[in-house]
């Protein structure tokens, strides 16, 4: 990775004094989940009581996903060396698709019904940096291309956690904690066209491989109410806010006054994304 990055700075530094050609491009697309991992479980179990007989039914669904699917719109500079060598710098932004786990129990009887429930919805968003190298035919009316970059991203992974329960009064509460402050390295690989529409204006598109992991170092609880109030100052900081660490001792001593501390979890952001947008040439050195 250290080696890519400093061949990249290279050819960055060797495009700059003899770039032919410099371009804007925006665009937006998808992504899907690839390298996926288990995000939690859905369990479901309803009883129903109708005055002579009962039942009970379940479910369990295993989720598994990658945060780093969803939308994703992107702005980048680019330099032509020539007509078939480029570098792009480009500058992602995401915003992830949901993740719903938890656990769903409701019960039906003659006189009365309610549920308890424990939903938990989990999603990611943030900005990654992405230069990269791209290699060219041509820019013809329907020219392919590859290109070959290198990804540091520091997410946000968003968790809202909802609990009701009204079988023997009722209870409500919301909370968010938000996991962030790591840094993610990947890489990313992609095959596109672009479409020329004048001298100045192509349309491209392009599907892509995105292969990272994200560990965030800081878990922070930002939202706690209960039955609409809000609660969150009542808690302590040991309640609210979590130090993630790849090694530490298990028997530390509770402090209110500090953060908690746990054991560091791998977050997965790959994604096999399609993406479309145009790219408009600024400059290019007459030849």
């Amino acid at each position: 990775m250290k080696k890519l990055l400093f061949f990249i700075s290279m050819v960055l530094f060797t495009a700059s004094v003899f770039a032919q050609g410099i371009y804007l491009r925006a665009g937006g697309g998808y992504g899907l989940p690839a390298a996926t991992s288990k995000l939690g479980e859905k369990y479901i179990h309803a009883y129903t009581y109708n005055g002579t007989s009962s039942t009970n039914t379940y479910s369990n669904e295993i989720i598994s996903g990658s945060y780093g699917s969803g939308g994703n719109f992107s702005v980048s500079a680019g330099y032509e060396i020539n007509r078939n060598f480029l570098i792009d710098l480009n500058v992602q932004y995401l915003i992830g698709r949901k993740y719903e786990t938890g656990n769903i129990y409701t019960e039906k009887d003659v006189t009365y019904s309610g549920s308890d429930k424990q939903v938990f919805t989990t999603s990611s968003k943030g900005f990654y940096f992405n230069p990269a190298l791209v290699f060219s035919v041509g820019f013809g009316k329907a020219a392919p291309y590859g290109r070959l970059g290198v990804l540091a991203a520091s997410p946000r992974i968003i968790r809202d956690e909802y609990n009701y329960y009204d079988l023997d009064g009722t209870d409500t509460r919301n909370i968010r904690w938000e996991y962030h402050k790591g840094l993610a390295l990947g890489y990313q690989v992609g095959l596109g066209f672009n479409w020329k529409l004048t001298e100045m204006l192509d349309f491209y598109t392009e599907a892509g491989f995105v292969s990272m992991t994200y560990y965030a170092k800081e878990g922070e609880m930002t939202q706690y109410t209960q039955d609409g109030t809000d609660v969150l100052n009542q808690l302590s900081v040991a309640q609210k806010q979590i130090l993630f660490k790849k090694k530490y001792d298990p028997n530390l001593s509770y402090d209110a006054a500090k953060p908690s501390i746990a054991g560091r979890e791998a977050s997965p952001l790959s994604s096999i994304n399609a993406q479309a947008g145009i790219r408009f040439l600024i400059w290019r050195k007459a030849e």
